[in-house]
């Protein structure tokens, strides 16, 4: 199968990864060398000394090649690594003959590896749904399964088949808590993860700019004070007091009111886009998505005391926060506390 979103490449040959050897350290002759003297004639002090150095230069020249030559040869060394696209290979044909196992444990490597697309993660989550129906289910197969779907989503939004996949997961969590007495998955957001769900942080910052764009020109506007009547010839035989004094009935400058109304509108704006502007940053940078992968998970404080109350279902899409080791902060709803680590799988 084609690698997704990516050109197929071309794996080098087994044979261009060949150690070649050079010349042993026994061969004495040649240039430079020196030729054994007959028997039972001793060597010459500088015979046996040029011997001697020619043997250890010799050796020292050879053993960076026989470690390489080891090294190469290892297990580490002798398989080579498979890339993201062979994995992602290598899963999908496991996956087409129904081997789920080896599936998941390949779409997981990839997942390990920080590799990320919708394909892969929908693939993964079929894997888990595989195992599902042939009757070899692990506790937290359909959260994961569900993770994965949702992970697809959120890599590719308009992923039709993931969405339905979701939906049919979830459903079938929904049917098995039913026949538990449980309580439904259908939970609401609370108003102000609603507020702030509507658009991203930076729309409501630049909302925020506009804002405050408005109300400077507003003020400038303002400074444009009431229409001013040139004085009549009957004026002119008033007395001054009563010249001026039409002025102050005189009508506002147009630019006036607009400024007027702009500086109203600017205030009110601000005051309600800053505080939403900030609550969804901060929920950028400190949250999460996440979806639970335990068959049931209950909540707790932050010491492990029980909390009470229903337990989250499995595959139900939370809020991750606060991370410390081995627990997390998640919120459900308005539902919030502290599950163990390896009940939540944190998305992308």
């Amino acid at each position: 199968m084609p690698t997704p979103g990516r050109a197929a490449r071309v794996r080098p040959s087994q044979a261009a990864l060949s150690v070649r050897g050079g010349r042993g350290p026994e061969s004495n002759t040649g240039s430079g060398g020196s030729s054994a003297s007959p028997p039972g004639q001793k060597n010459p002090p500088c015979a046996s000394r040029a011997l001697r150095a020619s043997v250890v230069k010799k050796t020292l020249w050879t053993l960076p090649l026989l470690a390489a030559t080891l090294l190469v040869s290892s297990p580490a060394f002798a398989q080579t690594p498979d890339t993201d696209e062979a994995l992602y290979t290598k899963g999908t044909t496991a996956l087409q003959a129904g081997e789920y196992g080896a599936a998941i444990d390949t779409f997981e490597a990839l997942a390990d590896r920080g590799y990320l697309h919708p394909d892969a993660s929908y693939n993964r989550g079929l894997a888990y749904l595989t195992r599902i129906r042939a009757k070899a289910e692990k506790p937290g197969d359909l959260g994961r399964a569900a993770a994965a779907f949702e992970e697809t989503l959120r890599l590719r939004d308009n992923d039709v088949q993931a969405d339905a996949a979701l939906d049919l997961v979830r459903a079938e969590v929904t049917r098995r808590r039913s026949r538990k007495g449980g309580a439904t998955m259908d939970v609401r957001p609370t108003l102000d993860r609603v507020v702030a769900g509507l658009l991203s942080d930076r729309a409501w910052t630049l909302a925020s700019l506009f804002a405050s764009l408005l109300l400077a020109i507003g003020i400038l506007l303002r400074r444009f004070d009431r229409l001013d009547k040139a004085p009549s010839k009957e004026d002119d035989t008033r007395p001054a007091a009563s010249v001026v004094a039409p002025k102050a009935t005189a009508p506002a400058h147009p630019l006036h009111v607009t400024g007027s109304i702009l500086v109203a509108v600017g205030v009110v704006s601000l005051l309600a886009l800053v505080p939403i502007a900030w609550h969804a940053r901060a929920l950028r940078l400190t949250t999460r998505a996440g979806v639970v992968v335990a068959t049931e998970a209950h909540l707790t404080d932050d010491t492990g005391r029980a909390l009470g109350g229903d337990p989250l279902p499995e595959a139900a899409a939370v809020e991750v926060g606060e991370r410390r080791p081995g627990i997390v902060h998640v919120r459900w709803g308005a539902t919030e506390g502290w599950l163990p680590a390896t009940s939540v799988r944190v998305l992308p």
